[in-house]
């Protein structure tokens, strides 16, 4: 038992780590697919990313020296269905086989009730998330169990010269099993539990405005976009002997004039997250774009401009220098704040206003 628990330790150590990987890109998926990053959603995926990776771990660790691997010679597979219940028998005492104790401390009925359970949290969220059939269910529970015996075989995807683990058939009866056991168990609290279209439906509901978030993630698209640019501009440049003062600036306001126009409303990374810039009366204007942006750039090059004020006030002693840039480095937060709340409720920001322009959620219509 303690071999398990250091196991899952192990799991919940590296788990931050691969939150760090997995976030961005699952955000990106379901600002994508839903408009909004949905907070229930978010529980539910990463306790089901968690205990894969639990199970992951359990089935591969502890991980053995090579020394040790290189000294094994016994057999790598064992393919006989059931062989397990000879196992089971073999090891219970002669004088008391049924015994609660003798059952208790039997290894292989043991290794079988853990391979059971291991999976019954994966059929669970096969019907309740993932909303599967019971053959799917079924199917997806025995690949996954397939994947597991298939690493032991490998011996870690042939990092070791031979498995050390036996791949077990018995243990993908037991893995698909307890798939099944928890698709069926589950059943009783579908009711109590929020529905996956539940879920859906205030994810869509949320995504009907554009988030902060949202438009952060498009304007960093477009940024990347514009980097891809950068070369081509100066080329043309240099080609045609042009020397301007300051080709970054107008490659920024060349292409948030232009893309919208050229693009019915889009640039690309709005395209990409799936939403479109439109005027609030008439037709969109070339301006509107670009005014729209240079507003929103200059409220992101605030901090530069609160860091030259606290220069510039340049008070005698240190303490008083951090405090100021702490008290405008907090204003700054609280507007940022600010403006993340009113996005995400649909309320127009101070550069849509002026700019007469306002951003369309096109996922679902």
């Amino acid at each position: 038992m303690n071999a398990y628990l250091d196991v899952i330790m192990n799991a919940l150590l590296v788990f931050p780590l691969m939150a760090m990987v997995f976030t961005l890109p699952y955000i990106i998926y379901n600002y994508r697919k839903y408009g909004s990053v949905f907070s229930m959603r978010i529980l539910i995926v990463y306790s089901f990313v968690l205990y894969l990776l639990c199970a992951y771990f359990l089935v591969i660790l502890p991980l053995p020296s090579m020394q040790e691997v290189e000294l094994m010679s016994g057999p790598s597979t064992q393919l006989i269905p059931l062989h397990f219940l000879a196992d089971i028998v073999k090891e219970m005492p002669a004088d008391q086989p049924f015994s609660f104790f003798s059952l208790l401390h039997n290894r292989a009925l043991l290794q079988m009730l853990f391979n059971i359970v291991m999976t019954i949290p994966f059929g669970i969220y096969l019907r309740y998330y993932f909303r599967c059939s019971f053959r799917k269910c079924v199917l997806y529970t025995f690949l996954l169990s397939l994947f597991f015996e298939l690493t032991q075989l490998s011996g870690l995807y042939f990092i070791y010269p031979r498995s050390y683990r036996l791949f077990d058939v018995d243990d993908l009866l037991g893995n698909t099993l307890g798939g099944i056991i928890g698709y069926g168990i589950i059943q009783p609290f579908l009711r109590l539990l929020p529905a996956r279209a539940q879920l859906d439906r205030r994810s869509y509901e949320r995504g009907m405005f554009v988030s902060f978030g949202r438009r952060l993630i498009a304007f960093i698209a477009d940024l990347l976009v514009m980097t891809l640019l950068g070369p081509l501009l100066y080329g043309m440049l240099a080609f045609l002997r042009l020397q301007l003062p300051s080709s970054a600036l107008l490659l920024f306001c060349g292409y948030f004039a232009l893309t919208p126009v050229l693009l019915h409303g889009q640039t690309p990374g709005m395209r990409f997250m799936r939403f479109r810039l439109i005027a609030l009366r008439g037709r969109l204007k070339w301006w509107q774009p670009l005014l729209r942006y240079v507003l929103s750039g200059a409220f992101l090059l605030l901090p530069w401009l609160f860091g030259q004020i606290a220069q510039m006030l340049q008070p005698s002693g240190v303490p008083l220098n951090l405090f100021i840039r702490a008290a405008l480095g907090i204003v700054y937060l609280l507007m940022l704040g600010r403006m993340t709340y009113l996005a995400g409720q649909g309320r127009m920001l101070f550069f849509e206003r002026i700019s007469g322009t306002r951003l369309k959620n096109l996922i679902g219509t």
